[in-house]
């Protein structure tokens, strides 16, 4: 019987055998490998194939490395007594099998959607998303409340100031409290909710965490290709002006992919179940979420209000001449703020300047100007 080496045996085509991950192997004839070679191989070999289900471009980026240990791994085979490969009939028979076993699955699957459909509730779903709307603004609510008090958030704020904000949140807080607490008694489980075609939010979070890593994944390709012209456009700019833009151009696309490449890999309990966005990233502060989720009703309401105003404004008639512009605008709301703020002083500014025009400013804030007029037609 040959002496069974472990993994931190050394040796040089011995005829030992290895014992390593619950296997045994051996070196083929010719090897020149060792145990430590063959071990790292698949080490490494796992790390990239681990990797790839959520960072594709790792296989052509270390496409040297898995390759030398798919070499390496070669060169070694199984040792247990008796041991031998699959014939193609048996692997086709195994992936015939596990095929088969996909489909029953997905049937399955199907005909627990078609069963489900008939407990649609709309005012359920309705509620469940306003449950969870609620959540999400009693959760924002609270650490603004907590900043508050520790004087964490706004050190800077007057003392009567901070304490009248205080007694306002803790008010809010309350009754936020309170419509959850009805909501919860209507909604029961929100994740036994189903949608209009019998799917339950877990069902629609493996769709959204798909699309969600499919644009990662295109978007990461689209970025590290653009790095490169980008790169070359800055070393080819000859103006002091071109040179900043490429420089912006440069940075912008590099912070973009860093973020994305800073994401960890997302389970399916990460996602939003209405939209191909992480849960996490939805909150009620621009600068640090992607912003409330698009189907949460109270938000969708607010966006149709400001969308409605937007609108309008575009519906008017543009004037045939532009009177000289006013030297400053007529009212500012500044970039950063709470979403909520923005609402609400969008609506002031709304009753005090009706026929004024929206537009982008500089540091992505908003500017309030008179609205344009025609000028009368003097032609003869």
């Amino acid at each position: 019987m040959l002496p069974v080496m472990t993994a931190n045996t050394s040796f040089r085509n011995s005829g030992g055998v290895l014992r390593h991950d619950g296997m045994l192997w051996k070196p083929r004839p010719g090897t020149s490998s060792i145990p430590e070679d063959f071990i790292e191989a698949r080490a490494t070999f796992r790390a990239i194939a681990a990797e790839i289900h959520w960072n594709p471009w790792v296989r052509d980026d270390r496409a040297n490395e898995w390759e030398q240990a798919l070499q390496i791994m070669g060169e070694w085979q199984r040792a247990e007594p008796g041991h031998r490969q699959l014939t193609e009939a048996e692997c086709e028979a195994r992936w015939k099998h596990d095929d088969e076993d996909v489909r029953q699955k997905l049937d399955a699957r199907r005909q627990r959607f078609e069963r489900e459909r008939s407990h649609y509730d709309p005012d359920r779903a309705q509620s469940r998303l306003h449950l969870i709307e609620l959540q999400s603004c009693l959760q924002h609510e609270q650490a603004e409340l907590s900043g508050l008090r520790d004087k964490a958030s706004s050190p800077a704020i007057p003392t009567g100031r901070s304490a009248e904000r205080i007694a306002a949140l803790e008010n809010e807080v309350g009754e936020i409290e309170g419509q959850i607490a009805m909501l919860e008694a209507t909604v029961g489980d929100p994740e036994t909710v189903v949608d209009a075609h019998g799917r339950l939010p877990r069902d629609r979070r493996e769709i959204t965490l798909c699309l969600y890593s499919i644009h990662r994944t295109t978007r990461v390709r689209e970025l590290r290709a653009q790095l490169a012209d980008l790169s070359a456009n800055l070393k080819a700019a000859q103006d002091k002006s071109r040179r900043i833009e490429c420089r912006q151009l440069l940075a912008d696309a590099t912070g973009e992919l860093e973020a994305l490449l800073a994401i960890p890999r997302l389970a399916v309990d990460d996602m939003c179940s209405e939209c191909a966005t992480p849960a996490a990233d939805h909150g009620w502060v621009a600068r640090q979420t992607a912003g409330p989720c698009p189907a949460w009703p109270g938000w969708a309401a607010k966006m149709e209000k400001v969308r409605t105003i937007i609108e309008r404004a575009a519906q008017r008639e543009r004037p045939v001449t532009e009177p000289a512009q006013a030297s400053q605008p007529l009212a500012i709301i500044a970039s950063g703020l709470p979403i909520t703020d923005v609402i609400a002083r969008l609506e002031e500014l709304r009753q005090e300047f009706p026929d004024a025009e929206v537009r982008r400013g500089r540091a992505n804030r908003w500017e309030l100007w008179p609205r344009k007029k025609h000028q009368p037609d003097t032609a003869t």
